[in-house]
């Protein structure tokens, strides 16, 4: 818009009643809030992505932690069951001995 046509508008404006002042107020604001609804809700879809891209990786990373538990688990059940089985022979050999 050029300079000229702003200021035609503002002479037009001008020699309107105050009515059109108070209809040209409300278009004016209700514009504004619509601007200012659609910015903020910009806003919380891009909070929204980055907080399920965060939930995602954080799942991930439980998925292959509670995998690596497992496995730490299940080696260590081995190893207590053949302990238990060597102090088991170690005890009969004791009381066979003894």
């Amino acid at each position: 818009m050029n300079p000229q046509a702003i200021i035609d508008v503002a002479n037009t404006a001008s020699t309107q009643s105050d009515r059109w002042l108070f209809v040209a107020l409300i278009v004016i604001g209700l514009f504004s809030a619509f601007m200012l609804f659609k910015y903020f809700t910009g806003r919380l879809d891009t909070l929204q992505k980055r907080m399920d891209d965060q939930s995602s990786d954080f799942i991930d990373h439980l998925k292959v932690a509670n995998k690596d538990m497992l496995e730490v688990i299940g080696t260590a059940h081995k190893t207590i069951s053949l302990n238990t089985a060597m102090m088991e022979r170690v005890e009969r050999r004791l009381t066979a001995g003894g």
